[in-house]
């Protein structure tokens, strides 16, 4: 599930780098097991990163169902701000 700034910031980009992009998510879906390269945020309860190049998403995951909702989704040196 991504949100409506993800969705945004998705539609700006081009095309190729927005199917590296959802290509990417699309692998989410087998957390944790998917073998992307993904680290804990620090403070933050339940709070990933995951690396996609030069761009980050934020995500987090909810309950036993593992339910994983994209939080925020930009370039590296903007996404922690």
């Amino acid at each position: 599930m991504k949100g409506k700034r993800a969705d945004k910031f998705l539609r700006e980009l081009k095309s190729e780098e927005r199917k590296r992009i959802v290509d990417k998510l699309k692998q989410l879906e087998e957390f944790p097991a998917a073998r992307l390269d993904i680290v804990k945020i620090a403070g933050e309860e339940n709070t990933f990163r995951l690396r996609i190049g030069n761009y980050r998403a934020l995500f987090k995951v909810y309950g036993q169902e593992k339910i994983i909702v994209i939080v925020k989704l930009d370039a590296r040196k903007k996404i922690y701000r």
